[in-house]
């Protein structure tokens, strides 16, 4: 299929992207808040530092390229980009808590460990969360106004996908496709050509399969549209 590249911005992929990072922080939560069997624990710690390794380098592409490109498409916009700023810096002290606290749990397994990460997953939450929700609702529409899609493919081209290795993307993609059907799985198969994607597929995803086996116990990620709800209970 042709693109417009001359077209608005589209953003589905962002509410792809912000939607998995909603699934993973539920399920973490889930499965921190009872002591998970030990032979689930050093999958769990990994996956939260992958985690927040990943949110790192999501919101650096954002801080490097998209907004600096909307304050400089549409001036107006600039209130809205100072205020993802000052989101972003608030999310970070607890993506730096859970980085230095996984490890540790993975290395103790004590209760009082868990704890500890379980409470820096639900700081983040209330941080991160309203954020994501913001990203969407304000700044995304702000972004199909003011960039056309060649912007928005040559900032994702840039900061998101160029920097990063092919084992790094094909973890990234399936990570995203887990659970995804319909249009929002092809939204997200559509930004590979196609014998990439065979590769990411059918040669990366049963790694990643097993990856999700074993942090998850083997079940199936929590839907996007239930992620992200308050916990009532630990």
């Amino acid at each position: 299929m042709k693109r417009d590249w001359g077209a608005p911005a589209d953003t589905a992929m962002m509410t792809i992207v912000h939607d998995a990072l909603r699934r993973d922080l539920r399920q973490l939560q889930v499965h921190l808040a009872a002591e998970p069997p030990a032979d689930r624990r050093p999958a769990l710690a990994e996956h939260i530092t992958w985690l927040m390794r990943f949110l790192r380098a999501h919101h650096s592409g954002e801080d490097s390229g998209l907004y600096p490109a909307l304050r400089a498409a549409n001036p107006a916009a600039g209130p809205l980009v100072d205020a993802m700023d000052v989101e972003h810096q608030a999310i970070h002290p607890p993506m730096e808590a859970l980085e230095a606290l996984a490890p540790q749990w993975r290395r103790s397994g004590s209760s009082q460990d868990r704890r500890a990460l379980l409470a820096s997953l639900d700081e983040l939450a209330e941080t991160l969360l309203p954020h994501l929700a913001r990203e969407e609702a304000e700044a995304m529409p702000l972004v199909s106004a003011s960039l056309t899609q060649r912007q928005w493919h040559d900032w994702d081209q840039r900061y998101n996908i160029a920097p990063k290795s092919l084992s790094v993307l094909a973890e990234e993609g399936n990570w995203l496709l887990d659970g995804l059907e319909g249009q929002r799985r092809r939204t997200v198969l559509d930004q590979v050509p196609l014998l990439p994607r065979l590769v990411v597929l059918y040669v990366f995803g049963p790694r990643y399969r097993r990856h999700a086996a074993a942090r998850w116990g083997g079940r199936a990620s929590t839907p996007a549209s239930r992620a992200g709800g308050n916990r009532t209970s630990r």
